[in-house]
């Protein structure tokens, strides 16, 4: 998969996924949709565009396993880089096809609005407005290979005729 352009919407640290979500709005997903990390930015439900990044400090997705992927995934964003991530949000969001990196010191080197060019398979950010290329830690393989088979059931859809349990679902 090649490189991608999109827009950064920056984040500071510990953003909860009940924050993200918007606690209680599970139930109404459309609800959900509109104040999607509202607490944090009020502008991003609005303007947040197919193909954005959010950039983000430490321990991004604390808190539960709500489904906050999975609402930033349809907002359209095309991946999560952050410092670090909290491990339940982490897989999770490999899970259903949304990336997250983790960067130390990204959030220091690209501000809100900055145009970033994103390559998830070698991990690299590259600031566009400064020329900065950031390297991400390095993600597991497994995780690589979920992500191209657009999550986790798609993985598992493609390994069908590996096990036996698999053949007739």
């Amino acid at each position: 998969m090649a490189a991608t352009h999109g827009i950064a919407w920056t984040f500071g640290d510990h953003i909860n996924t009940e924050a993200i979500l918007g606690s209680g709005k599970e139930e109404n997903w459309g609800s959900a949709m509109d104040g999607v990390l509202a607490y944090y930015d009020p502008e991003f439900a609005r303007k947040v565009k197919t193909g954005d990044f959010i950039v983000a400090g430490r321990n991004f997705g604390t808190s539960s396993g709500r489904p906050a992927g999975e609402i930033l995934r349809q907002k359209g964003v095309k991946a999560v880089i952050c410092e670090s991530s909290s491990m339940i949000f982490y897989r999770n969001t490999w899970n259903i096809g949304l990336p997250v990196l983790q960067c130390p010191g990204i959030l220091g080197k690209v501000k809100k609005g900055d145009e970033i060019e994103v390559d998830i398979e070698a991990g690299t950010v590259k600031n566009m407005k400064t020329g900065e290329v950031m390297q991400a830690e390095e993600t597991p393989w497994i995780l690589l290979e979920i992500y191209r088979q657009g999550g986790m059931l798609g993985w598992i859809k493609g390994r069908r005729t590996e096990y036996k349990t698999l053949e007739q679902a």
